[in-house]
């Protein structure tokens, strides 16, 4: 069945989403240039059998060193990966999932489990929390949230889900097995929404084209105090000869315009977000990787103008061997009005508003010696240029970072 986060995925990913068929032949058989086979296979717990019941997971977790030690233990205004120095359990993710048949219409529907500290990128407004935005039942650091939990009707080439699920806007996403670095891009922590609440129709007309459309309650909600109807859409081409691809995403609709608590006087507007996404293969074990973004919100500032954020994030991935894949990440995230970067968990220290320029380049590698293992080591420096009273970074105090870490997955 298509997944909604589909841009979230690498090479990498694909090569062991086709390792993770049935028949683990038609991995070791395919004509993938990365030649990444599955010598052993991957295992799982549980039977899977995608058209009755499959149940899988993972669990992830690592550590993030700050060169700088600060007090708070905070990397920066962070909402992912964001407490330094110290060991984290990042995700134990469970997955129940009834597929959809290739030429048979029916019913299906998958539900997400999630405990530990990346449960703050899950929550859903009137589920996990209430609607002045305080937790229902999770603490600051460790929490259960519930991502996704949909029922789907149709083919898998066309069916329509109705319920909780990711919002298809964005390169990177929640789930550790699909993204290639441990730590997260501002973009995803701080442009779009992490999940939608409504229905979604997804198609597959041909083999190279994806379309996706849908209404939804807003961002990352369920019942808000008020309930306003949004769009949500993706288109995906898919050139299977060069292995490029390009997709464009967007989602619409009236939010809540003072995410930040800067005083904003009107209660909500339209707030719109689009992703621009572009995948060139520029050899045989190299891939390249551009993502364009724009977010805006009527009336989203304290004098009552309209607020923008946007930015570019550009991948860079190598394949050395069928065990290890080395990739960059450089971005720049605009925070016009200083209304995004920063919005965070409460005792964060590294608050909005951080008007201007974030940057960061990290240089990271996948280790797989089985597919069921990955290991992430990366390093990452942050840098920020604008106009804030306070600096981002070390309670404050600076305006750089460094990082140095690495985690693990193991799935199941």
């Amino acid at each position: 069945m298509p997944e909604p986060d589909t841009d979230i995925l690498t090479s990498l990913v694909d090569t062991q989403a086709q390792c993770n068929t049935t028949d683990a032949s038609q991995c070791c058989n395919s004509t993938d240039c990365t030649n990444q086979c599955c010598e052993q296979g991957r295992w799982f717990l549980f039977p899977q059998d995608e058209e009755t019941l499959s149940i899988r997971g993972w669990l992830n977790g690592g550590f993030i060193g700050n060169t700088d030690s600060p007090g708070s233990k905070f990397n920066g205004p962070y909402n992912a990966v964001d407490r330094s120095n110290e060991a984290m359990l990042n995700q134990f993710y469970l997955i129940a999932e009834k597929g959809l048949s290739e030429c048979n219409t029916g019913l299906g529907g998958r539900i997400d489990l999630l405990y530990g500290e990346d449960f703050f990128l899950a929550e859903s407004i009137g589920i996990e929390k209430h609607q002045d935005g305080s937790g229902h039942w999770n603490k600051d650091y460790y929490g259960l949230a519930i991502p996704q939990a949909y029922l789907s009707y149709g083919r898998k080439d066309l069916s329509l889900q109705l319920g909780h699920f990711y919002s298809v806007v964005g390169y990177e996403g929640l789930t550790a097995p699909d993204n290639f670095f441990y730590s997260k891009s501002y973009s995803y922590q701080f442009a779009g929404p992490f999940t939608h609440w409504g229905g979604q129709v997804n198609w597959n007309p041909n083999d190279n084209l994806t379309i996706q459309a849908g209404l939804h309650n807003g961002w990352d909600a369920f019942d808000r105090v008020t309930n306003r109807i949004g769009f949500i859409g993706k288109v995906r081409y898919d050139n299977h000869d060069t292995g490029s691809w390009a997709s464009f995403a967007l989602t619409t609709g009236d939010e809540l315009n003072d995410p930040a608590g800067l005083g904003i006087p009107v209660d909500s507007t339209n707030r719109t977000r689009y992703s621009l996404i572009f995948s060139i293969p520029l050899s045989c074990n190299m891939e390249y990787v551009f993502h364009h973004w724009l977010g805006l919100q009527e009336d989203g500032t304290v004098t009552g103008e309209r607020a923008d954020w946007y930015g570019i994030d550009q991948y860079l991935y190598y394949t050395v061997n069928e065990y290890w894949k080395a990739g960059f990440r450089f971005e720049w995230f605009r925070d016009e009005d200083g209304t995004r970067v920063g919005l965070n968990r409460p005792n964060n220290p590294n608050v909005a508003p951080y008007p201007g320029n974030f940057y960061s380049l990290t240089f990271g590698a996948n280790w797989t010696p089985t597919d069921n293992f990955v290991l992430r080591p990366e390093i990452r420096a942050d840098w920020y240029d604008g106009s804030a009273a306070a600096q981002p970074y070390d309670d404050g105090l600076k305006d750089t970072q460094l990082m140095i870490g690495f985690d693990a997955i193991l799935m199941f």
